[in-house]
């Protein structure tokens, strides 16, 4: 089953994921969700696939020998014990918006967000709540847990 993960990136060097992600079970409302983020900006919420994180080799995404598994309750820490970094994750976290960017469009996108959604309210909450604190928020996608 697929699972998504909002996730505070809390360092970049090394790459550190903050252990308060939270899990976002793929629904009508989590779509509508992800939909109004892309009609906000395309870039808003970026998702990546978790699995294309680790690194095993320079010239490849992902990992045969490691296993990200997004449910451990600490951070997850990119610093080669255990996790490498894969250079397509790298690529893709130099491409997020700015702090400050995607604080304007989740502003924007508080407005426009359906009230009959009971989650929106919490999830746009705690991405502003990481965002104030210094952190930037990536989607990251599970596959077949």
């Amino acid at each position: 089953m697929t699972r998504y993960w909002l996730t505070p990136i809390l360092s970049y060097s090394p790459l550190v994921l903050g252990a308060e992600r939270m899990s976002c079970l793929p629904d009508a409302e989590f779509e509508s969700f992800r939909q109004l983020a892309g009609q906000q900006h395309p870039r808003l919420l970026q998702m990546f696939k978790a699995s294309l994180l680790l690194s095993d080799d320079e010239e490849m995404c992902g990992s045969d020998l490691v296993e990200l598994d997004l449910t451990h309750e600490g951070n997850l820490v990119f610093n080669g014990e255990p996790f490498y970094l894969s250079h397509c994750a790298e690529a893709f976290l130099d491409r997020l918006l700015t702090k400050r960017e995607a604080k304007g469009l989740l502003i924007a996108m508080d407005e426009h967000r359906e009230t009959s959604y009971r989650m929106h309210s919490i999830w746009i909450k705690q991405w502003m709540d990481w965002l104030d604190a210094g952190y930037d928020v990536v989607l990251l996608r599970e596959d077949g847990r």
